[in-house]
């Protein structure tokens, strides 16, 4: 199989495409240095597969595309690709030509191989080599530095030469793997060995562990089959007392609301009829006095009528003239006492009037109060009510944890199995109740993160989780975690800000041994008043800090920001002061309640004398008013009277003015009689508005009294209801987070076959059995088997060590054997050959190569002795630098003889011999060509004269190499371009 055409482009000097076609036998490449000639031997080697860039000289991959030159632009891309006439079929390939390809992209990360246009594996283009030969020794290529080394090369290195040519690298790796894998096999033993050791002794304390927990699995299955069922009986009691307190209880709001609003109701009826009696009152009174006043009107004229008649006849006698003066005297003096009576009457009405609109008022107003204590009373009874509710549901959280994540409730349960549980963050950070909407925002989740003392106890209560499907979770080790700051530079400048707060970890109260918690947690986080605040100071530290408002919005690192109104959640930051708080809120409001009923009752008993006194001054105002009417009475009569006695005594008197005053006393009688309906009218109005206050109070306190017991009656239900919701709650988690079982399964098939007393005193007992366990390693029993799997495992695999250690000293052997039987063969078909090569080279005289240590043969170094015509053996040591050349390059031919290749490049092997030698080396390849396919890259006429082709190289364009066919006198002038 050989070589017949090479192409290139952009490979190295090859910037345009070249195209060298061989016939076989022995090719020259000829050129002065630098011509980029040698370039031939680098394309060959990285086209078969080279990965090493050193040795294609270049620091990276990318060194063998064209760089560019002055003249000529770097190229991206570089191909270079060889044929190959497979006629013969040496390789498998079916093909009478084989072109093997290789194509490198700068920056595309393109590296790819073909093989007659297919795209290939470099282990492909490897495997090609191997079978065709063309790529199986590194004497493939030899270059003048490859004859040097071998002349100048110790013994032991020379060895190197014949290992190649003999084959045995692939052995000498194996034997290198296997010592390798002896080496690690003996360093795992001494491993597995202590291992095994440990675990024996983890073994012995496991085992004593894992008893305690079976017999606690025992104890908790016993547990189980009879707590589920008991579970179950609560569970189904408590839903019942559950549903039908939530039934009763359905209803209450709007009853109480429609308590409230029939109260409200009801109290602006009595004061909007109490404002209508106190009016009406006013009518009655003022109809009375006109009613007395027209009687007293119509008796007086009726009195005078008749007085004046009779005195009419006395005086028409001629009689009694002089006694009626006397009498008409007497009228007018008891007129004038009569009117200053009068005014002393009136001013005392008036007064009395004034004093009983203002006791009305006063009652009015009293009645109101009364009424918004009442409504006040009935707000703290609610606000009771509330509180109480909100502290049975806070207490109800905090024993149940219901408001805590699965795995850290699990935790927290079995807290007693850990050493090392300091608790959840929520329980060790205390602050007041104005951070509190900051820190729960900053905290959020981490609020419920369970504190441990070392990373251990995590990794415990991980696999506890684990293996009891407890959920997840997060822990916190105070042994690793870190202190967090703001940087003093940052502080300085924020601190001065109005808006700024402080730093979290400084508005938050934690025990000593918890600072480092705290400001892992809170020590580089800012609080401030307001947003705009947070804003301006987030922008100050580059946005590098989470900063937080009072309220609870927040601007993260980077700069999100979230805000805006808050969810309501069940968050556990300040449980316990938010128990606390209502607990010792509650007495003082149970306090002002019976304050409140106290004051009431002291104003009710006001009111009963403030309307007593109204009563009294009512009676007073109606003295007073009927006394103002006899007085206005007597003196009406009086004068009626006096004017009749003047008339009288004029004799100026007659029957008109008589019937005039009959007229008017008939008028008067129709006023009277229209003043009773109305008088009787307002008083039926009062009378029907007292009935009406009277129901309106009744009811009124009915509803109260009502609305008290609905309270009290809800509380007290409420308070049932919560505690049969917290039970079931308690129940149902144990149920299903415990055991792992819906209501439905429990019931089916864990049935309650005793009593529930019997049950619940089996459960009691059960627990104070677990109890006395103490401390359960329930992990010990999966930890056990799993110690001692990896026991039996770590046994089984020192066995296996045991057995991979004598199989690789039985391959250290083989390869040994392999190794001195290729070595000793080479050596001996190397000195079959040598001697006649070494004979043609040096025109006579012997040579032969032998082992410095033929007892130790796989680390014995080879000599070369040779016996130039006319004189003794040497070692090759001892020749001088031409003789060792040529015999070096002797070597190398009897080694091609030996192990003959199909191709071989010769890379100015000959730049040391002399023109005679240069000759017998030219003269040579053509004895070898018949075997070897070769290209010669040579300086030398004597090589260049004894070629079958030339080919030279030339940089006509700066940097870029061209080749063409020469002629021998074309090809000198090549070399004395040097």
């Amino acid at each position: 199989m050989k070589l017949v055409k090479l192409e290139a482009h952009g490979f190295k000097s090859f910037a345009d495409p070249i195209v060298l076609r061989f016939d076989g036998g022995v090719a020259g490449i000829v050129g002065p240095n630098g011509s980029g000639k040698s370039n031939i031997n680098d394309a060959i080697r990285w086209v078969l597969g080279e990965q090493s860039s050193k040795e294609l000289r270049g620091d990276t991959m990318e060194d063998v595309i064209f760089a560019g030159s002055k003249t000529v632009q770097p190229m991206n891309k570089a191909q270079v690709s060889l044929t190959f006439d497979n006629k013969d079929r040496i390789s498998s390939i079916d093909a009478d030509f084989i072109t093997i390809s290789r194509v490198l992209e700068r920056g595309k990360g393109i590296n790819d191989y073909f093989i007659n246009g297919e795209k290939a594996r470099h282990k492909d283009i490897k495997a090609l080599a191997m079978e065709t030969g063309i790529g199986k020794s590194s004497l493939a290529i030899i270059s003048q530095g490859t004859v040097s080394d071998i002349a100048q090369s110790s013994d032991d290195d020379r060895r190197l030469i014949f290992e190649e040519a003999a084959g045995v690298s692939k052995y000498k790796f194996r034997k290198i793997e296997a010592t390798r894998k002896l080496e690690s096999a003996d360093q795992t033993l001494k491993i597995v060995d202590t291992k095994i050791n440990e675990l024996e002794k983890r073994l012995s304390v496991l085992k004593k562990q894992a008893e305690k927990a079976y017999k606690y699995k025992q104890i908790s299955d016993d547990l189980k089959n009879i707590e589920v069922g008991y579970l179950v009986y609560e569970i189904e009691k408590n839903t019942k007392i559950h549903n039908q307190l939530s039934e009763e209880l359905a209803g209450v709001a709007e009853t109480e609301i429609a308590y409230k609003n029939d109260i409200k109701s009801l109290s602006d009826q009595i004061n909007e009829k109490t404002d209508k009696i106190k009016e009406i009152t006013k009518i009655i009174s003022q109809f009375s006095a006109n009613k007395k006043v027209i009687e007293a009107h119509i008796s007086s004229l009726e009195q005078t009528i008749m007085e004046a008649k009779a005195r009419r006849a006395v005086v028409a006698e001629g009689k009694g003239q002089f006694d009626e003066k006397e009498r008409m005297n007497a009228l007018i003096s008891t007129v004038n006492s009569l009117g200053i009576d009068l005014k002393t009457f009136e001013e005392n009405y008036q007064n009395s009037l004034k004093e009983k609109d203002e006791l009305d008022n006063e009652i009015n107003e009293l009645r109101k109060k009364i009424n918004n204590i009442n409504i006040e009373i009935n707000n703290h009874l609610e606000q009771e009510r509330n509180i109480k509710f909100n502290l049975n549901q806070l207490k109800r959280i905090r024993d149940s944890k219901t408001n805590l994540f699965k795995g850290t409730k699990t935790i927290l349960d079995n807290k007693n199995n850990f050493r090392g549980i300091k608790g959840i963050v929520a329980d060790l950070i205390k602050t007041s109740q104005e951070y509190l909407p900051a820190l729960e925002t900053i905290l959020k989740g981490a609020a419920q993160h369970i504190v441990v003392d070392h990373s251990d106890t995590a990794v415990k209560a991980i696999n506890f989780l684990k293996s009891n499907d407890g959920g997840r979770a997060t822990f916190i080790p105070l042994s690793t975690i870190k202190s967090k700051f703001v940087r003093d530079d940052y502080l300085l400048v924020i601190r001065n800000n109005p808006g700024f707060v402080g730093i979290a970890s400084e508005l938050v109260t934690v025990a000593e041994e918890y600072r480092v918690l705290n400001e892992f947690l809170l020590g580089n986080v800012i609080v401030v008043s307001d947003i705009k605040t947070a804003n301006e100071i987030s922008t100050i530290m580059d946005k590098k800090y989470m900063v937080v408002t009072l309220d609870g919005d927040i601007i993260r690192v980077g700069g999100i920001m979230v805000g805006g109104t808050k969810e309501a959640s069940e968050n556990i930051l300040g449980l316990d002061d938010k128990i606390r708080e209502n607990e010792e809120f509650l007495p003082g409001l149970s306090a002002m309640i019976e304050k409140l009923k106290s004051n009431v009752s002291k104003e009710n008993q006001e009111l009963m004398l403030k309307e007593q006194r109204q009563k009294n001054k009512e009676v007073v105002i109606k003295t007073l008013s009927s006394k103002i009417f006899d007085i206005k009475s007597q003196i009406n009569k009086h004068k009626t009277d006096i004017d009749f006695s003047n008339n009288a005594l004029d004799m100026t008197d007659d029957l008109t003015k008589l019937n005039e005053t009959e007229k008017t006393i008939s008028q008067k009688r129709s006023e009277l009689a229209i003043l009773d309906f109305d008088l009787t009218t307002a008083i039926e109005q009062k009378d029907s508005l007292d009935a009406d206050i009277q129901v309106l109070n009744k009811k009124n306190n009915e509803q109260n009294g009502m609305l008290s017991q609905l309270l009290s009656s809800f509380t007290n239900k409420t308070n049932a209801n919560e505690k049969a919701k917290a039970s079931l709650a308690v129940d149902k988690e144990r149920l299903t987070s415990y055991y792992g079982l819906t209501l439905e399964n429990a019931k089916a098939n864990y049935p309650l076959t005793i009593s529930p007393e019997a049950a619940a005193e089996n459960v009691k007992n059960l627990r104070l059995e677990i109890s006395e366990l103490g401390n359960v390693n329930l992990e010990s029993i999966q930890e056990y088997e799993e110690v001692d799997a990896r026991y039996q495992n770590d046994v089984k695999n020192r066995d296996e060590v045991i057995e991979a250690k004598n199989i690789c000293l039985a391959a250290i052997a083989e390869m040994d054997k392999k190794i001195v039987t290729r070595l000793t063969n080479i050596v001996n078909d190397v000195n079959r050959e040598i001697h006649k090569v070494f004979s043609s080279m040096f025109g006579g005289g012997t040579a032969k190569v032998e082992f410095i240590d033929p007892k130790n043969i796989l680390e014995s170094g080879i000599s070369i002795y040779a016996q130039p015509p006319g004189k003794t053996v040497k070692n090759l040591k001892l020749f001088s630098g031409g003789e060792k050349s040529l015999i070096a390059i002797s070597l190398l031919f009897a080694i091609l003889r030996a192990r003959p290749l199909p191709l071989c490049i010769l890379d100015e092997v000959e730049a040391a011999l002399d023109e005679a030698n240069v000759i017998r080396y030219a003269e040579y390849l053509q004895e070898l060509k018949q075997q070897t396919q070769f290209l010669v890259i040579t300086h030398r006429t004597g090589t260049m004269t004894r070629v079958d082709a030339l080919f030279g190289a030339t940089m006509q364009k700066r940097g870029v190499t061209n080749f063409f066919s020469v002629e021998l006198e074309e090809a000198k002038k090549l070399v004395d371009q040097d």
